[in-house]
């Protein structure tokens, strides 16, 4: 381990001790998850409100705006990727690239309730204010959670993550149902901060030394890429396609169900925010278990259960006939969900160099995004062909298997624990 935030070494003190240091810096790291279960569903929820009541019903002015997210992601991403290697392999942190997003998200947060009066104006800047904050501290963040926590425990950590994103949600959808968007806007910039002012005071970083320091670059991304896609590193192209369907899975779920449940089970819209809740009480779940197994028995045969376990699951929620029978399956589902969520980026960041990882957290997360991209207008034109949702489950199935025969196509061994970098 490089860096806690103890004073005393842990190869100093007993083992148990040592073992119980490695797991708190994982509930510490594990905060940043809180951070997207803080702000994620608030934004989903409320913003598209706020733009349309700013633009009116002008529908391509308002997909203009929402872009604006997009377009943050695939220019903030990769740069704070760069900057972060570029600290690091400079001997200093990639932490105070992290806090610096959080600190722009919380004061974005802070402006949204406060901007509707503004008209347009306002509400575009309070968008490029947070969403530049979130983007910012991506890919440093994944690179940070990488160069902290050492190789065997990083399923574990990523749960951590996953866990108290699914947490952040559920807390955070019932206090904007309770208490309206303003306030929870505003504990939530609250909250943002005091995840900021945490990982300041606890978190440690030790960057590499002088003589090993490489200058990350635009062009040092792109050759990365390229090595990728030419399988330069064992199992890469199928480890980034894997990511990409598991995604596609979750966009698949996220934009379509609700349209879906409607249409299938005859049931008003807010009764079928149940299912969303369904999935996320499954995220809770199953992501410590996942990363705990993935430790056990390793990341790739994780994934595998659970992408065959989810294949198992949407083949079973195309044929219930309600929602209530729907329910369980969901969170079933959803728990299946989180084992390849939680061990994929693990299993790709074994192999990463330290010099290289925000630039190659960046390309992950840009696969992932890619998904996304991908799925919602594929997923559309499938259910204009079949003129209706009805097929939603039978699609993410699909997507599913493919994902689970990519995974196959992973050397055994590939991106195990101890086995990169880090162990030589």
């Amino acid at each position: 381990m490089e860096s806690t935030s103890a004073s005393i070494p842990v190869a100093a003190v007993p083992e148990a001790i040592a073992s119980r240091r490695v797991y708190l810096l994982c509930a510490l790291v594990g905060l940043g998850g809180l951070f997207a279960g803080v702000t994620g569903p608030l934004l989903s929820t409320y913003i598209p409100i706020l733009v349309r009541d700013a633009l009116g019903e002008h529908r391509a002015a308002i997909g203009a705006v929402m872009a604006i997210d997009n377009v943050l992601l695939f220019v903030l991403v990769p740069w704070a990727g760069i900057l972060s290697d570029r600290a690091s392999n400079r001997g200093g942190a990639r932490r105070p690239l992290v806090i610096a997003g959080y600190v722009l998200a919380a004061a974005g947060m802070a402006m949204f309730p406060m901007v509707a009066s503004l008209g347009l104006v306002g509400v575009v800047g309070a968008i490029v204010v947070l969403y530049g904050g979130l983007n910012i501290q991506r890919s440093p963040f994944q690179a940070m959670m990488a160069d902290l926590i050492p190789s065997r425990q990083r399923s574990m950590a990523t749960a951590s993550v996953m866990f108290q994103m699914c947490v952040g949600a559920i807390v955070f959808l019932m206090l904007g149902r309770m208490l309206g968007m303003r306030t929870a806007f505003l504990i939530a910039s609250i909250t943002v901060l005091a995840i900021a002012a945490v990982f300041a005071m606890t978190l440690r970083e030790s960057g590499q030394s002088e003589t090993q320091a490489t200058e990350a670059t635009l062009r040092g991304m792109v050759d990365a890429a390229a090595a990728a896609v030419r399988g330069a590193i064992p199992g890469l192209r199928a480890i980034f396609l894997s990511t990409l369907l598991l995604q596609t899975v979750f966009q698949a779920f996220s934009t379509w169900f609700a349209l879906h449940g409607t249409e299938r089970f005859g049931v008003t819209p807010e009764d079928v925010t149940i299912g969303f809740i369904a999935w996320a009480v499954g995220g809770v779940f199953g992501a410590l278990p996942a990363g705990f197994i993935g430790v056990r028995i390793g990341r790739r045969k994780a994934m595998l259960v659970g992408f065959l376990l989810m294949a198992c699951c949407f083949v079973a929620l195309d044929r219930v006939s309600t929602l209530s029978q729907a329910i369980p399956l969901l969170m079933l589902a959803s728990a299946s969900w989180t084992f390849p969520s939680v061990n994929a980026y693990p299993l790709f960041i074994e192999q990463i160099p330290r010099r290289s990882r925000g630039v190659l957290a960046a390309l992950y997360l840009l696969c992932m995004a890619l998904g996304g991209a991908i799925g919602d207008p594929l997923n559309g034109t499938i259910f204009d062909l079949v003129n209706g949702y009805r097929p939603l489950f039978l699609v993410m199935a699909v997507y599913t298997t493919l994902a689970f025969i990519t995974v196959l196509l992973i050397p055994r061994g590939t991106g195990e624990a101890g086995t990169g970098p880090d162990a030589a």
